[in-house]
């Protein structure tokens, strides 16, 4: 196996800002009490192994994920979790040796997929099994550990070649489809995604303009809570 790595197709951005309108049948919102806008980050123990299952906003898919933290802004509790199974991509190299990755509602991700997921079926039966979870594919099974060997092989190419905006990958599996090479990788950064809301056992993932607006906020907070713990 060869890790690479590519650059992430987004960013979450700051939110634009929206005026409130006023007319003369409004009132001015009466401030909120104090006690909803504290604010607190709290990390889960690392053997902790709480399970949730993360909702798309219609309910139709989730991913299962273990809680990694919690994290209360304006009175709202966020819950952070980082899936259970591997997290993966499908890619495709691009000019010079650009691996750019397939957006998940890309049209290329629906005719892609199928292709994907019946190889890794085919290659390894039941230990592995591709699924388009949402917002990071997914691969449920035990990768061998000659895989993990090897990442540890390559660790000092990509550490040299990567940079800041770029994430470490390895791929697993290539094909060919009407010309194009394609790749599947496993990310090898954590991913976190971030849900609210929901009942004891899940959380609905969070839309993109939510995402615009309070993923700055939590990064701030995480920082801060990485701090304070490496100052003690």
């Amino acid at each position: 196996m060869t890790a690479m790595a590519f650059t992430p197709a987004y960013r979450f951005g700051n939110p634009q800002s929206r005026p409130f309108p006023l007319t003369t049948t409004q009132q001015i919102p009466t401030p909120k009490p104090l006690f909803l806008a504290q604010e607190k980050f709290e990390k889960m123990a690392e053997d902790d192994d709480q399970v949730i299952a993360f909702m798309d906003v219609n309910g139709d898919k989730s991913i299962d994920c273990y809680v990694d933290s919690y994290a209360t802004v304006d009175g709202v509790e966020y819950t952070i979790g980082s899936p259970c199974d591997y997290a993966v991509a499908l890619c495709y190299f691009e000019g010079d040796d650009q691996l750019v990755p397939i957006e998940l509602d890309d049209p290329l991700m629906d005719d892609i997929f199928p292709i994907a997921e019946g190889i890794i079926e085919d290659e390894f039966g039941e230990e592995l099994v591709l699924l388009r979870t949402p917002q990071t594919l997914t691969l449920v099974g035990e990768l061998e550990e000659s895989d993990a060997d090897e990442d540890e092989d390559s660790d000092d190419y990509d550490d040299e070649d990567m940079e800041d905006s770029e994430e470490e990958v390895e791929i697993l599996v290539s094909f060919e489809e009407n010309g194009q090479e394609y790749h599947l990788v496993r990310l090898l950064d954590p991913v976190l995604l971030v849900g609210k809301d929901g009942n004891e056992n899940t959380r609905v993932l969070l839309t993109p303009e939510e995402s615009d607006s309070i993923m700055p906020k939590l990064e701030e907070m995480f920082m801060n809570y990485q701090e304070e713990r490496d100052g003690m």
